[in-house]
């Protein structure tokens, strides 16, 4: 058995083929103008579309986001009553980095 699969969403969320899948977790990277011919024409409608991953009983990690997307990330997890933890915001990191030549 599998205890823990990571997979990346296609084209978008709510027409993508993954999203049969039931998710604990759902990270949603930056959104941009990607695929306007299918996603839409705006920042609203391409987040609209990516959030389509969004199901109840999950959590919802977002990086930073222009604040028309993160508007509408924000209500679908409102509407979905799931938990939103922003990068940034709610979480931040230190990036450690590694010197490459430490590898074998």
């Amino acid at each position: 058995g599998v205890d823990f699969q990571v997979i990346e969403v296609g084209l978008g969320g709510r027409l993508d083929a993954t999203n049969v899948v039931q998710p604990e977790v759902c990270i949603i990277t930056s959104i941009s103008f990607d695929h306007t011919e299918v996603l839409g024409n705006t920042l609203a409608e391409i987040a609209a579309e990516k959030a389509g991953i969004i199901k109840s009983g999950c959590v919802v990690v977002a990086s930073l986001q222009r604040d028309e997307a993160a508007r509408v990330i924000k209500d679908t997890c409102l509407n979905r009553g799931v938990r939103l933890v922003r990068v940034g915001s709610d979480v931040t990191w230190q990036s450690l980095g590694f010197d490459s030549s430490q590898q074998s």
